[in-house]
C-alpha cells in the first residue's frame, strides 16, 4: 500500500467530523478497498468506533461496500466537487489561457498548486484539447521532482521543508527520471534547480522528456496555498530565455485576472 498525505487526527482532533474527512480521505487515495479493521488500526480507534464512522459515510452516499464487504469510495463524492469550478483559480485564467494558445497554438500552459506534498494542476490547455480542471496527482504517480511548477514552489520554501516534501513525494511515487539530467537525490534536485531558476523563473530542459523545454514561475494570488504558472515547449519551438519573457509576460495578465 502506498503511503498517504493524509494524516490521522491526533488526540486532540478526535472528533467525528475530523475522522470521517480522514476516512473519506483515506478510501478516495487508496489503490484498494480497505476494511473496518484497517481503518480504526491507523485511527488508533476501537473498531466500533469506527464502524460507526463508516455507517455514516454510507449513509450521506459517499461510501459504499464491496463484494467481499470492504469499503471504497461511493459516486457521492462526485457531487463534493460538482462546483468546484466556480473556485476563482479555475475560472480567471481561462480568457488569458485562450489568448495564450492563440499566439502559440502549439505549447501548453497550465498553473498548478502545491498542496502538502502533492501538486493539483487546477488549470491545463494545449491547442487541439479541452481545458482540464483540477487534475490531483496523488493517484497517478506523477513525481514531485519532475514537476516543473512544483520545484519552482519548492525553491521559495525552506530547504529541510522542501528536502521533506521530496522524500515524501518519493516513498509515494519513486524516483523516476533519466539519471543523465535529473540528479538521484533530493538536495542533488533542490541544487540543480536552483541553478536553472533565473529571473524568477525555472526552466528544465529535457528534464521531463527528450528534447522538451517546461518552465515555471510562481503567481501571486489570495489564496493561502502556492500557485505557479507553467509551460510545455516541444520540438523546438521556443528557446529558454524566450521561455522566460513569455512566462513574465503571462503571469502578469494572469495576476491582474486574480486581482478583479
Amino acid at each position: 500500500m502506498s503511503e498517504s498525505p493524509v494524516t490521522p487526527p491526533g488526540a486532540d482532533s478526535n472528533q467525528a467530523l475530523a475522522r470521517g474527512l480522514y476516512v473519506l480521505r483515506r478510501l478516495v487515495e487508496s489503490s484498494t478497498p480497505l476494511s473496518a479493521t484497517e481503518l480504526a488500526k491507523e485511527l488508533g480507534l476501537h473498531q466500533s468506533s469506527i464502524s460507526r464512522v463508516l455507517a455514516t459515510l454510507i449513509e450521506a452516499g459517499y461510501v459504499r461496500k464491496d463484494e467481499r464487504g470492504r469499503f471504497v469510495p461511493d459516486y457521492g463524492v462526485i457531487t463534493l466537487a460538482a462546483e468546484t469550478t466556480r473556485l476563482p483559480l479555475l475560472t480567471r485564467p481561462l480568457p488569458v489561457f485562450r489568448e495564450f494558445l492563440q499566439e502559440h497554438p502549439t505549447l501548453t500552459i497550465t498553473t498548478a498548486m502545491l498542496w502538502r506534498s502533492e501538486m493539483i494542476y487546477l488549470t491545463r490547455s494545449s491547442s487541439g484539447a479541452p481545458t482540464h480542471l483540477y487534475e490531483y496527482t496523488g493517484n497517478t504517480g506523477f513525481p514531485l521532482h519532475q514537476s516543473a511548477p512544483g520545484l519552482r514552489l519548492l525553491l521559495d520554501l525552506p530547504r529541510a521543508q522542501a528536502v521533506e516534501l521530496l522524500a515524501a513525494s518519493r516513498a509515494r511515487h519513486g524516483w523516476g527520471g533519466d539519471r543523465d539530467v535529473v540528479p538521484a537525490d533530493e538536495r542533488g534536485v533542490l541544487a540543480a534547480a536552483r541553478e536553472r531558476c533565473d529571473h524568477d523563473v525555472l526552466v528544465l530542459p529535457g528534464w521531463v522528456a527528450p528534447g522538451e523545454l517546461s518552465g515555471a514561475i510562481p503567481v501571486r494570488t489570495s489564496e493561502p496555498h502556492p500557485v505557479a504558472l507553467a509551460v510545455v515547449v516541444r520540438d523546438g519551438a521556443m528557446g529558454a530565455d524566450e521561455l522566460r519573457l513569455l512566462l513574465h509576460r503571462v503571469r502578469r495578465d494572469l495576476e491582474a485576472a486574480f486581482a478583479e
